[in-house]
C-alpha cells in the first residue's frame, strides 16, 4: 500500500508534467472554462498518462523500457518544471501554498489512501499470471521482441498498457516488478466521478452526472481487481472517464479544443484494446466543429497526435506477431519470417469469441446469434442481466425521446443540442460492437453501465427541459439528487465493509505480488531454456521467460545470440 503511493505520486509528477506539455504543444488553453466545464488536473494527468504510455511504446522498440526509459522521462519533466517555475510571475512558495485549497488536499489524499489500499490486496487476475506478467517482464527487459508470439500467442495481444506498466513497475531496482498503473488511473476516474457533489450545491442533475455514477459504479465495481495489471481495467476505465467528458463538454457548449483530449483518449483506448474502437467515432465532434472554423492547421496537430498514437501500437503489432491487429488477420500486408500462421490467428480470434460468449468449444464461435445468445444470456448473473436489459430497453426510450425532440424542435424552430445524442450513439455502436464479437462481461462492463444510464438519463434531462419552472420539474430534481446521495452513500457502506473484511492480509507496505508456480526447464537449444507449469498454465512474472505448455516450440531467430533478443521463428 505505502509503495503504491510512493509509485502515484511519481506518476502524477511525470504524468502532469507530460500532460501539460501535449497541452501547450496543442496550444489549449488550460485555463479556459465553459460553464461548468473546463480542463482539470484529472485531465492533465489522465493526458499525460496517454503521452507515457505512447513515450514507452515507442522506447520498446529499441529496447528493453527500464531505468534509462525513466532517466530520460525524469529528465524531461524535470526540464518542464524548472521552465515553469522560471516563467512563473509569481514564484514565491507560499504563494503557490495558499492556491491550494486545504480541504480539497485532504479529500484527496483520503480517497488516494482508500484506493491505494484496494490497489495492493483483494482478486489478483488468473490471466495476469497467465501472461499478463510475463509480457510486461519482456518489455522490462527485451522491449519488443520478433515473434514473440510464436512463444506464447497469448504475448502477441499487444496491449499499450502493458508498455506503461514496464515503465513504472521499477523492475530494474532489482527486487520486484511493481503493478500500481491500475490503481492510479482507478483514482484519476474516481475523482472525476466524485464532481457529481456538485449536485448539492447546484440543486440540478446533468446528463455528465449519470455517466458520473456509472463511472463510481464500475470504479467500486473493480476495486477488489485493480491490484492486478490486466488490460481491460484500463479499457473500461478510459470508456467511464471519456463518457464524462464528452457529456459535460456537449452540456456546456465547448470549443473543438475541449473535445479534442477525450477523443485523443479514445484512440488511446483503442491501443489497450482493439474491441474499444467504435468509440473513435466520436473524432467527427471536434473535427466537424474545426473545419467550420476553418482551422486546418490545429486539424493537422490532432491527426499528427493521433498517429503518434497508433504507430507505435501497429509498429508493435508487427514486430509481435506479422500482423498489424493481431488475431484479426483482416489486414494482411507484410509477411516477415517471423509472422504467426493465419491459421493459428484465426484458431486464436474463435478461441476469443467462443471464450465470450461462454462456450469451450470454438466452434461455437461462428454460431448463429439465436444459438449463442441464449445461451450466454442464461450465463449472466442477476444484476448484469437487469443491466443488459435496461441498456435495451434505455435505446428504446432514448430513440422515442429523440424523435420527439426532433418534432418538438420543428414546430418551436429553435437550436437543440444534439452533440449528446451522437455521443449516446457512439456508445451504443461501441455496446453493439462488444456484444457481436466476444461478449465477455469483463471486456464490457463499462458499456453496460453506462448505456442504459447514458439514455434513460438524457429523457430524464428532456423531461426536466420540457417541464422548465413547473413543481414538477423541482419535485423530479429532488428526487434524483436524493438518489445520488443514496447511492453514494450505500456504496460506501459497501466500500468499508469490503475494506474491513481484508484488513488482516499484509499489504499495509508492500501490495500483493505476482503468484509463484511449479515450473521445469525446456531447452530450446543453444543453452537457451523456457519455464513451463508443472501443473496448470500459469507460471507468473518471475520464472522468464515462460510459456503455458510444452508443446509445438519455436526456433530461435538468432540461435547463436547470448539472449531472447532476435526473437523466434513462426
Amino acid at each position: 500500500m505505502l509503495f503504491n503511493l510512493l509509485i502515484w505520486i511519481y506518476v502524477f509528477l511525470t504524468t502532469y508534467a507530460l500532460g501539460r506539455l501535449l497541452f501547450s504543444v496543442l496550444g489549449t488553453d488550460v485555463k479556459k472554462t465553459f460553464g461548468n466545464a473546463g480542463i482539470c488536473t484529472e485531465d492533465i494527468c489522465m493526458a499525460g498518462f496517454m503521452v507515457s504510455t505512447v513515450y514507452a511504446q515507442i522506447f520498446s522498440i529499441f529496447a528493453g523500457v527500464g531505468l534509462a526509459a525513466n532517466i530520460f522521462l525524469v529528465f524531461v519533466c524535470i526540464i518542464f518544471y524548472l521552465t515553469r517555475f522560471i516563467k512563473s510571475t509569481d514564484k514565491k512558495f507560499s504563494s503557490f501554498i495558499k492556491k491550494i485549497s486545504p480541504s480539497k488536499c485532504i479529500l484527496i489524499m483520503l480517497l488516494s489512501l482508500i484506493m491505494a489500499y484496494g490497489a495492493s490486496r483483494g482478486y489478483f487476475h488468473f490471466d495476469s499470471d497467465l501472461y499478463h506478467g510475463q509480457a510486461i517482464h519482456w518489455i522490462e527487459d527485451y522491449g519488443v521482441v520478433k515473434g514473440l508470439g510464436n512463444l506464447n500467442g497469448r504475448l502477441a495481444y499487444n496491449s499499450s498498457s502493458f508498455a506503461v506498466q514496464a515503465l513504472y513497475s521499477f523492475a530494474f531496482l532489482g527486487g520486484r516488478s511493481y503493478h500500481a498503473c491500475a490503481g492510479f488511473m482507478a483514482l484519476l476516474v474516481m475523482i472525476s466521478g466524485l464532481r457529481i457533489f456538485h449536485v448539492f450545491k447546484d440543486r440540478k442533475v446533468f446528463l455528465s452526472d449519470f455517466a458520473r455514477i456509472a463511472s463510481i459504479y464500475y470504479v467500486l465495481n473493480i476495486y477488489d481487481e485493480i491490484s492486478s495489471p490486466a488490460s481491460d481495467y484500463f479499457t473500461m476505465l478510459l470508456i467511464c472517464y471519456i463518457a464524462v467528458r464528452l457529456i459535460e463538454g456537449a452540456e456546456n457548449r465547448a470549443d473543438a479544443d475541449f473535445y479534442a483530449m477525450p477523443v485523443l483518449l479514445a484512440f488511446f483506448d483503442l491501443t489497450v484494446k482493439l474491441s474499444a474502437a467504435p468509440l473513435c467515432m466520436a473524432v467527427l465532434i471536434p473535427l466537424v466543429m474545426l473545419i467550420k472554423e476553418k482551422r486546418y492547421k490545429q486539424i493537422l496537430k490532432y491527426a499528427v497526435c493521433v498517429l503518434a498514437i497508433l504507430l507505435p501500437f501497429f509498429i508493435r503489432n508487427y514486430f509481435l506477431s506479422g500482423w498489424l491487429m493481431y488475431p484479426s488477420t483482416a489486414i494482411d500486408i507484410f509477411d516477415p519470417d517471423w509472422k504467426i500462421s493465419a491459421q493459428a490467428a484465426e484458431i486464436d480470434a474463435d478461441y476469443i469469441i467462443a471464450f465470450g460468449r461462454g462456450f469451450s468449444n470454438m466452434d461455437s464461435a461462428h454460431y448463429a446469434f439465436s444459438e449463442w445468445f441464449p445461451h450466454w444470456m442464461s450465463g449472466l448473473g442477476r444484476t448484469e442481466k437487469v443491466l443488459l436489459l435496461s441498456s435495451f430497453a434505455g435505446m428504446i426510450v432514448w430513440l422515442c425521446g429523440m424523435i420527439f425532440s426532433i418534432a418538438a424542435c420543428r414546430k418551436k424552430e429553435n437550436d437543440k443540442n444534439y452533440v449528446p445524442d451522437y455521443i449516446i450513439l457512439a456508445y451504443a455502436v461501441s455496446f453493439a460492437f462488444w456484444l457481436f464479437s466476444s461478449p465477455l462481461v469483463r471486456y464490457g462492463q463499462g458499456y453496460i453501465l453506462m448505456l442504459p444510464l447514458l439514455t434513460f438519463g438524457s429523457v430524464y434531462v428532456r423531461i426536466i427541459d420540457a417541464l422548465g419552472e413547473k413543481k414538477a420539474a423541482m419535485y423530479l430534481s429532488k428526487g434524483a439528487i436524493c438518489f445520488i446521495g443514496l447511492f453514494v452513500a450505500y456504496k460506501g457502506i459497501m466500500l468499508g465493509k469490503y475494506m474491513k473484511s481484508v484488513d488482516y492480509e499484509p499489504y499495509y507496505v508492500q501490495p500483493q505480488d505476482y503468484g509463484v508456480y511449479e515450473t521445469y526447464k525446456v531447452d530450446l537449444g543453444g543453452g537457451h531454456y523456457v519455464y513451463a507449469p508443472v501443473e496448470g498454465d500459469q507460471t507468473g512474472y518471475y520464472d522468464f521467460p515462460s510459456v503455458p505448455v510444452n508443446l509445438d516450440l519455436p526456433e530461435l531467430y538468432e540461435p547463436d545470440a547470448d539472449d531472447f533478443s532476435g526473437g523466434f521463428m513462426s
